[in-house]
């Protein structure tokens, strides 16, 4: 199992409580941070993407730094980790983000890596004078994006006619450093973000759920493949503990301090259909991107065993996320993910 982390470029931290957590998004804390992962061995670290407030959309002051500004200042701090950057299509030229993905890998040296997130905040791009189309025209335009941007990325003289783009014999370069190109992970649990993964995607992000869940949607995503190769990941909110009794009182404790306002607001602000779809209690909503219905809380051998399960249905990669990241990766790195890995080399 490879594991990545999130950055800390939005600021308010990744649970909706009034609990203490790390909140910090500044450039000192993302280098520290960053560096961590490096010497620990984190395979990647995802950079959010927000133009309005945090995570969970509410206000923050501290803001939002861009992601593909920070990768460019975390790949010169770093060596070994890859840097992931979400993408917001309506916000960026699918052109502009192939050559400056292209120069960030170079400068990385074959370290950078996007998420495409099709977009559920609507208020966020309306602000800003983003048109706000209907969700299935969203997932084409995003399907037309990547087409796009891998064609830049492997081709001269690329041409492409779409409804949302159209390109005239462009060529870049230089071209990226990975071959054939920069993996691509895309989030999205409805159907139209199954069928681009499958046809586009290197790897298909979900939210957290229940293994039945996730065994659900992967198998929706290989019925779409059509033999293409698509590994699978899954975001998951982390309280491993020496033992299950002191995990689940600070499960219990963050839900106590259950920011209901934020909640509220989130659920007000999205525009999905397949993400969420089955979060139903407060404390779904409480972790980012559902982190805490995967079910890591517990003792480090339960963690371990849940992290086995995950692994047994087909997922390579879980996004993990912590309450102190600086604190709890190391634990988690000494911990957990030896037994994990070792487990694994065991039985293969």
């Amino acid at each position: 199992m490879n594991f990545l982390t999130w950055g800390g470029n939005v600021s308010g931290g990744f649970l909706r409580s009034h609990v203490v957590q790390e909140k910090r998004s500044d450039i000192a804390y993302n280098i520290e941070l960053a560096q961590l992962a490096d010497r620990l061995g984190v395979e990647g670290i995802l950079y959010p993407v927000r133009y309005v407030g945090r995570i969970g959309g509410s206000a923050s002051d501290s803001g939002q730094l861009d992601p593909l500004s920070i990768i460019s200042a975390m790949a010169m701090k770093t060596e070994k980790v890859h840097l992931l950057a979400a993408i917001l299509p309506g916000f960026i030229h699918p052109v502009t983000l192939a050559k400056a993905g292209a120069t960030l890998d170079v400068i990385s040296n074959g370290r950078f890596h996007i998420n495409l997130v099709s977009g559920w905040f609507k208020a966020e791009q309306e602000a800003f004078g983003i048109e706000w189309i209907q969700h299935a025209d969203r997932y084409r335009r995003s399907e037309e994006y990547l087409q796009v941007v891998k064609g830049l990325w492997t081709k001269d003289n690329f041409h492409f006619d779409g409804d949302f783009y159209k390109i005239n014999g462009g060529t870049l370069s230089p071209k990226p450093i990975q071959k054939p190109y920069p993996a691509i992970y895309q989030g999205g649990n409805s159907e139209e973000s199954q069928r681009i993964a499958a046809a586009n995607s290197d790897i298909y992000f979900m939210n957290g759920a229940p293994v039945e869940e996730l065994i659900e949607q992967i198998e929706a995503v290989r019925g779409f493949t059509n033999k293409r190769t698509v590994k699978y990941a899954v975001a998951a909110y982390v309280i491993a503990r020496e033992t299950e009794e002191e995990a689940q009182r600070e499960y219990a404790h963050i839900l106590e301090q259950a920011d209901e306002a934020a909640i509220e607001q989130f659920k007000k602000s999205k525009e999905t259909k397949g993400m969420w779809k089955n979060a139903k209690e407060i404390n779904d909503f409480v972790a980012n991107n559902e982190g805490f219905r995967v079910g890591l809380i517990g003792s480090y051998e339960q963690v371990v065993e849940k992290i086995k399960a995950l692994e047994a249905i087909g997922i390579e990669k879980i996004l993990i996320a912590f309450r102190h990241p600086l604190q709890e990766l190391p634990v988690f790195y000494e911990q957990v993910v030896p037994r994990v890995n070792s487990f694994a080399l065991n039985t293969k």
